[in-house]
């Protein structure tokens, strides 16, 4: 397990540097990076563990259904 979040560590934070200021969800993760969902949440579940990664809510008006969480990269303190 440690191998595939060290793995993916670099492309999803990769992914998020490039993502607008709304960050990007899963699915959107697994899409882009061409991986499985497990694997992107370990990812992410380590990089959250470690201050890197946010999570929020991202409403998108006059959707139906739960609201997805999105994942941006934290904003560091100089």
């Amino acid at each position: 397990m440690l191998e595939q979040v060290e793995q993916y560590r670099p492309h999803v934070v990769a992914a998020l540097t490039n993502a607008a200021s709304q960050g990007l969800t899963v699915k959107e993760l697994c899409g882009a990076l061409g991986a499985g969902e497990q694997a992107i949440r370990r990812c992410l579940a380590a990089l959250m563990l470690a201050g890197v990664v946010r999570e929020s809510a991202r409403y998108t008006p006059g959707a139906r259904g739960a609201v997805p969480r999105a994942y941006s990269l934290a904003a560091r303190a100089a």
